[in-house]
């Protein structure tokens, strides 16, 4: 099915930039032709090269205090990457996270996962907005969202985005 992921970060390029909370949307059938949200996942992390600047925390409200004590991301790699599974990636914007996704599976040696959809590819061909931002494309479709810029929040939004879009096309 689909897992919809989304991350958080100190800053806009994965080879100089960290994760610092991520989330994982499973997306599944619903029995009657239907897609409907199962389970989540969803951790901060430590920053492990760069601090959590100013700007970041204006962002996402996550300060370096709360991830002091967390896991970098690569040592929850593993379980993120179990998480997904076999699943298609999903994600608004999906070639900013999987090149995040790409630098850390090319640290590790893991195999970066390659089926992929992106929302927002998908809300341009198929609503023709003025703005394609996550919670204009959320409002358009009457799918209600808070906290932007928060990993699971945001990939809740976009299962649901994900949701009416499939159905539309």
């Amino acid at each position: 099915m689909y897992c919809v992921i989304d991350f958080e970060t100190t800053g806009l390029s994965p080879y100089d930039s960290d994760v610092i909370e991520y989330a994982a949307v499973r997306v599944t059938s619903d029995g009657e032709g239907g897609l409907v949200i199962d389970e989540h996942i969803s951790e901060l992390c430590k920053p492990k090269q760069t601090y959590i600047s100013s700007v970041i925390t204006r962002i996402t409200g996550i300060t370096h205090d709360m991830v002091t004590d967390e896991d970098v991301f690569e040592e929850r790699l593993k379980e993120f990457l179990d998480f997904i599974g076999n699943d298609t990636i999903v994600a608004h914007n999906i070639p900013f996270d999987m090149g995040f996704l790409r630098r850390y599976c090319g640290d590790a040696g893991y195999q970066t996962p390659s089926k992929t959809l992106c929302t927002l590819q998908l809300a341009r061909r198929l609503l023709r907005l003025k703005s394609n931002k996550l919670e204009e494309v959320a409002k358009a479709l009457g799918i209600s969202g808070s906290g932007y810029h928060r990993a699971l929040d945001d990939a809740t939004v976009t299962a649901k985005v994900l949701i009416e879009l499939l159905a539309m096309s």
